[in-house]
C-alpha cells in the first residue's frame, strides 16, 4: 500500500491524456502537489492511502484550465470603452479600424504600476474562481505589478514584457502610414532586463511580447525571435486580427503577415499569436511546419463583430495541424469555461456541422493544447502521473446536468456554468466557485474603486 497526501475521488473524469481517456467513478492520488495516479475509485484504494480523502461523487473531473491568451492588466477596459452605435462601431468591427486600434494600445492605455496590480491582482482572482490555474499574460501594464499580482493571488503563469512596438500610425494620412515612436534597441535592453528578472522566478515565466506584426519593424521581430531564443523563453503576439489586417500588411510590408514572418524566420514553437483568423490558407501548411500556436478568443471575435468565425477558419486550421489554444483576451468577456462553450456552439452554426469540436476537443484546447503553447506539457494540462496536481471539479448536480449521461457535453452545452472546487498543486483553492484563501472582498473593492478613480481622470 502507497502513502499519499490525498485522494480525490470524481464520479467522471476526463483526464485529457490520451491512454487514460475518460475514467467513470474515479478517483486520483496526490503526493508533494503532483498526481500519483489516476483511475478507478475501487482499484485506486486498493493501492494507495492517504491522511484526507475529497469525495465528489456527482462531479466531473478535469485538468486546470490553461488561458492560452489573456491581458489581466485591462481588467478596466469595459469601463473606458464607448458603447458602440450603428454611426459608430467599434475599433475591430464592420472590418476594424486595426491602426487605430493599435495606436490606442501603445499610447492610450496606460495604467500607473499600482493600478496595474490592482487590475490583475482582480482578473487572476476571476480567473482562479472559473477554474484557471495558468495563464499567458499577453501584455498591458508593468510587468512587475503583473508578476506581484500573480504572486498574491497564487496563480501561475507567464508574464510578458510590456506591448513591444516601434512604430505606430499617421492617422492623418489616407490610408495611415507607420511612424517611429521608440528605437528597437531600447525596447529590446528593457525587455531583456525583464525577463532576466523574472523568469524562472516563483514558479512563473516571463517572455517577450511584440503586440502586433503591423508596428514591429523587421529588426524589433527578428531581434526579439533570437533573444527569445537564447533565453529558452516565447513571443505573444498578435496577428491577423481583423479583415483589413491582411491589406494593412500587403500595404505595409508587400506580403501578408504570416507570409512575412515566415519569410523572416521567426515563428516556430516558441510563438503564440492571438485571433489569426484571416491566415491565408495557402500559408497554412507551412505555418503548421513551423509548430507556431494559435489562441482562439471566441468570444472576442463575436463580440467585437471581427468575423473571425463567420470565416470559419479555425477549425480548419487545426485539421491542418496548427495547433490551437483557447484564451479568455480580458475581463470584459466571459470566463474561460464560457469561451469553451461558445467554441463548441459558434463553429457549428457558421459551418453548418455539429460534429466541428465535439466536448473532448473544446476541452483540450482549454488545457493540454494551451499548456503546449506555454511550454508546459510535460507538467499541466491533463490529469496524468507525474504532472502537477491541478484539478477541477464541476458540480453537476444540478437540473442543467441531468438531461445528459455525458457531464462534459452537459458543461457544454449549458454555457459553461457550474460551481466549481478548484485545486492548484493538491491544495484546495475554490470551495464552490469561490477563493477560501484570498481576501477576496478586500480585491474586488479595491478594483472598484480603481476602476472609478480612472472613469473620472
Amino acid at each position: 500500500m502507497q502513502q499519499a497526501d490525498l485522494i480525490i475521488e470524481a464520479g467522471h473524469i476526463a483526464t485529457v491524456d490520451a491512454t487514460l481517456g475518460r475514467i467513470r467513478d474515479g478517483a486520483v492520488a496526490v503526493k508533494a502537489g503532483r498526481i500519483a495516479a489516476v483511475g478507478p475509485r475501487e482499484a485506486l484504494h486498493a493501492r494507495w492511502r492517504a491522511g484526507q480523502v475529497h469525495r465528489h461523487p456527482r462531479a466531473l473531473m478535469v485538468p486546470g484550465l490553461v488561458d492560452a491568451h489573456v491581458h489581466p492588466g485591462l481588467f478596466f477596459f469595459a469601463r473606458l470603452a464607448p458603447a458602440p452605435t450603428p454611426e459608430r462601431p467599434g475599433l475591430l468591427a464592420r472590418g476594424g479600424q486595426i491602426e487605430r486600434f493599435l495606436n490606442l494600445l501603445t499610447g492610450g492605455l496606460r495604467l500607473d504600476p499600482g493600478q496595474t496590480r490592482i487590475a490583475a491582482r482582480a482578473s487572476l482572482l476571476r480567473a482562479l474562481e472559473s477554474g484557471v490555474t495558468y495563464f499567458n499574460d499577453a501584455a498591458a501594464g508593468d510587468t512587475d505589478a503583473l508578476a506581484e499580482a500573480a504572486r498574491e493571488t497564487g496563480v501561475r503563469g507567464v508574464v510578458t514584457y510590456d506591448f513591444g512596438a516601434d512604430l505606430g500610425f499617421d492617422l492623418g494620412r489616407d490610408p495611415p502610414m507607420p511612424v517611429r515612436i521608440a528605437q528597437a534597441d531600447a525596447l529590446l535592453a528593457r525587455a531583456e532586463a525583464i525577463v532576466a528578472r523574472h523568469h524562472g522566478r516563483d514558479g512563473m515565466q516571463c517572455w517577450y511580447n511584440l503586440l502586433c506584426d503591423l508596428n514591429a519593424s523587421d529588426e524589433l521581430y527578428v531581434e526579439t525571435t533570437r533573444l527569445a531564443r537564447r533565453d529558452g523563453v516565447g513571443i505573444n503576439t498578435h496577428s491577423s486580427t481583423v479583415l483589413r489586417h491582411e491589406a494593412a500588411s500587403r500595404r505595409l510590408y508587400g506580403r501578408d503577415s504570416v507570409r512575412r514572418l515566415l519569410d523572416l524566420g521567426v515563428l516556430g514553437p516558441h510563438w503564440i499569436g492571438a485571433h489569426m483568423g484571416f491566415v491565408a490558407e495557402e500559408d497554412w501548411p507551412a505555418l503548421a511546419a513551423t509548430g507556431a500556436h494559435v489562441a482562439h478568443c471566441p468570444a472576442t471575435s463575436m463580440g467585437s463583430g471581427k468575423q473571425i468565425i463567420e470565416r470559419g477558419a479555425i477549425p480548419a486550421m487545426r485539421r491542418a495541424g496548427i495547433p490551437v489554444a483557447l484564451g479568455t483576451d480580458s475581463a470584459q468577456w466571459p470566463d474561460l469555461p464560457q469561451q469553451m462553450s461558445l467554441a463548441y456552439y459558434a463553429h457549428k452554426e457558421v459551418l453548418g456541422d455539429d460534429a466541428v469540436f465535439p466536448p473532448d476537443e473544446v476541452l483540450e484546447m482549454a488545457t493540454l493544447a494551451g499548456a503546449r503553447a506555454c511550454a508546459q506539457e510535460a507538467g499541466r494540462g491533463s490529469i496524468s502521473p507525474g504532472k502537477t496536481a491541478d484539478l477541477v471539479l464541476v458540480d453537476t448536480d444540478s437540473p442543467r446536468f441531468a438531461p445528459f449521461a455525458d457531464p462534459l457535453l452537459a458543461w457544454m452545452r449549458s454555457g459553461g456554468v457550474a460551481p466549481l472546487d478548484v485545486y492548484v498543486e493538491g491544495r484546495l483553492r475554490v470551495r464552490g466557485g469561490q477563493a477560501v484563501d484570498l481576501d477576496r472582498e478586500r480585491f474586488v473593492r479595491e478594483a472598484r474603486a480603481a476602476a472609478e478613480a480612472i472613469v473620472r481622470r
